[in-house]
């Protein structure tokens, strides 16, 4: 039972390991290395290490963000403690939507994968029942209970990586090194190029911070399963990628290029297999945003953000046996659904990954005035890794197009409508 509408503690180290690799590793990676080949050609591989080591840079900051507060909700308390109410309010509702956006999106990115194997579920009636099944089932294993869903997370994650490894380990056993390309720099700009869909490829990260009231010991568990997870991922991105450029080359495959690799390391076999490994890895990324996701709005409830009648009342609530944020994971099952039937995510995922890149900033500015309020001086280190990552949240942004900035805009003006009206609610 859990007491006072509070959540409980059921994420250990492994757990939080695996909600940060599934929170990255979704379906980007099974389209990434045919991009990152054609872009870079034999600098592909390293690309992934040089920027992955850049990322690490705004991945530390959350990990000490998160040991500076350890309440549920991430972004959006680290957004109120550094600059209050509102901007919390702003924070918690693109970063949602953002959030929401992706569910809506892996969903029918699922179903891609799915239709390889049963065509029948991309057409019409099929697909509507295929969204509404899937959505469901998101709902119920996040509804009863966070170890259930962890557990499903930890047979995903079985799943998704045992090919991975197969994949990697008999590629390179069959490479012949001495045939191996010679590895020369490309310009600046390509390398600009190709960098950005590296840092794209990093973004989902913080789903284990949203959900820091929940983890045990966040203070050692969350800084260590980011920084080792990140880095981890960056030499598994490395190792695939390399593989990829040395099997398939330059050559744009016919299928997805993870489907088109194994195809030519293990045959028809091994394709469906890969096919089938899609599937599970967006699967994976789907569970994993949910639980994170959902703890976003009962936050917002809990610190207030949101009207009593629909904060602490709904959105906050957790339920008495499953000890789950029971009405917000409802809604954001529903909200996302709708989306993925409709197709209205298309419009609001133009300015997603802007608003997921405008958050890691916001919170890289808190962690920097969190340190300088701190009694103690952090070392040379501390202070100059946190300069490092607002560069690299602010070269990102730039390269944002001015659709996604017009989107953001909408969004934020929405945002601020909306708290206006959660103010004057809350005051009345």
């Amino acid at each position: 039972m859990t007491k006072n509408n509070l959540l409980t503690k059921g994420i250990g180290g492994i757990g939080a390991a695996l909600l940060v690799l599934n929170g990255l590793i979704g379906a980007g990676i099974f389209a990434l290395p045919a991009k990152m080949a054609a872009e870079l050609g034999a600098f592909s591989p390293y690309i992934f290490l040089i920027f992955g080591a850049l990322m690490l840079t705004i991945v530390w900051c959350f990990g000490q963000l998160a040991v500076f507060y350890q309440e549920t909700g991430g972004p959006v308390v680290y957004a109120r403690k550094g600059f209050g109410d509102a901007a919390a309010f702003q924070t918690g509702f693109v970063y949602y939507l953002a959030r929401a956006t992706a569910i809506a999106a892996n969903m029918h990115v699922l179903l891609l994968y799915a239709g390889y194997l049963w065509p029948e579920i991309n057409t019409g009636m099929g697909k509507s029942l295929a969204i509404i099944a899937l959505t469901s089932l998101l709902i119920f294993v996040n509804i009863v209970g966070l170890k259930a869903a962890m557990r499903s997370l930890d047979t995903i994650s079985v799943l998704k990586l045992l090919p991975f490894i197969a994949l990697i380990g008999v590629g390179y056993w069959q490479l012949d090194f001495s045939t191996a390309t010679a590895v020369t720099t490309p310009a600046l700009d390509t390398i600009s190029a190709g960098a950005l869909i590296t840092l794209y490829a990093f973004i989902g990260f913080e789903t284990v911070v949203v959900t820091s009231g929940e983890t045990n010991s966040p203070k050692k568990t969350i800084p260590r399963a980011l920084m080792l997870t990140v880095s981890g991922i960056a030499l598994f991105y490395f190792c695939v990628q390399w593989l990829y450029w040395h099997t398939v080359g330059a050559e744009t495959p016919d299928s997805a290029p993870l489907i088109a690799l194994a195809n030519i390391i293990f045959g028809k076999t091994g394709a469906l297999v890969m096919t089938l490994t899609a599937v599970v890895s967006v699967a994976g990324n789907l569970l994993a945003n949910m639980i994170s996701t959902s703890r976003l709005t009962y936050s917002m409830a809990r610190q207030s953000l949101i009207p009593k009648h629909l904060g602490k009342n709904w959105l906050g609530k957790v339920h008495g046996e499953f000890a789950t944020p029971y009405i917000s994971v409802l809604v954001l099952g529903v909200f996302a659904g709708l989306m993925a039937l409709s197709g209205s995510f298309v419009w609001l995922a133009i300015s997603s990954v802007l608003a997921r890149l405008v958050v890691y900033a916001v919170c890289v500015i808190v962690l920097m005035k969190a340190q300088h309020q701190r009694t103690y001086s952090p070392n040379i280190i501390k202070r100059f890794i946190p300069f490092i990552a607002l560069i690299v949240c602010i070269w990102s942004i730039s390269q944002s197009s001015m659709n996604a900035w017009l989107f953001l805009m909408g969004e934020l003006a929405v945002g601020a409508i909306l708290y206006w009206i959660c103010s004057k609610t809350a005051n009345d």
